[in-house]
């Protein structure tokens, strides 16, 4: 963190993600509120329009699922998170929105993915890369399953500056449901700066990628991407 930085910032504290029942009906609860619907539709437009349309979709920490489903629509999709509770959710929606023969879910550990090198036309991964103490860890891991041509999309909150911290929990607060405010309150202290996304970035390895600021709330990092024309997928829709 550069001086400047430090000085604007708090230090960033250490998040947890969602563990209990109570915590995961109220995630889930908060999923059917207009503001999370809206981040949820504009992230998978981002998505889909970095230059892959079809093949293999890895989502990394999916959670209850919907992001990865919802981009489903035009991909095959692998979704990973080490919660059991979130993925026994993610295999129920996918069941009810008949996806469940296209949309694999299972319980895993970004840093260490037992997944195929090279494998991924497109990896995303929605506000969840603040919960681990390690992330370039894990960008290294996306590196290595992600395609040399895949195209990569991970959003999460910006870390607010220390005059700012108390408005934005009550801001966020307001917008996921009082329900979630220990959780947004963790989450923005455990997030990043763009210069710390930015180093962390450099230090994974990732070609390409970029950060960029969408708003005041949220950072992207983002690489555009080229369909496979030998991915298994595209020979398999040749003889359906």
């Amino acid at each position: 963190m550069s001086i400047l930085s430090r000085l604007t910032h708090s230090p960033r504290v250490e998040s947890s993600e969602l563990e209990t029942p109570e915590q995961v009906d109220a995630f889930i609860d908060s999923r059917a509120l207009e503001y999370s619907t809206r981040l949820e539709d504009d992230f998978v437009q981002r998505a889909v329009s970095l230059g892959v349309d079809g093949g293999m979709i890895l989502d990394v920490g999916t959670r209850v699922g919907l992001i990865a489903l919802k981009i489903l629509w035009q991909n095959e999709n692998i979704g990973v998170e080490r919660s059991a509770m979130m993925i026994d959710r993610a295999r129920e929606t996918a069941t009810a929105w008949e996806l469940g023969e296209r949309a694999f879910f299972q319980v895993g550990d970004a840093r260490r993915m037992r997944l195929k090198t090279a494998y991924f036309d497109l990896v995303v991964s929605d506000s969840v890369l603040h919960c681990f103490d390690d992330p370039v860890v894990v960008l290294r891991e996306v590196n290595r399953v992600l395609k040399p041509k895949g195209a990569l999309l991970i959003r999460d909150f910006q870390r607010p500056g220390r005059f700012q911290m108390a408005k934005r929990i009550e801001e966020h607060s307001a917008r996921y449901g009082n329900r979630m405010r220990h959780h947004v309150e963790t989450a923005l202290r455990g997030a990043y700066t763009r210069g710390e996304l930015e180093q962390m970035v450099r230090d994974s390895g990732l070609e390409r990628a970029r950060v960029v600021e969408l708003d005041e709330h949220h950072l992207e990092i983002e690489r555009t991407g080229e369909s496979d024309p030998n991915s298994w997928i595209k020979a398999r829709e040749q003889y359906l």
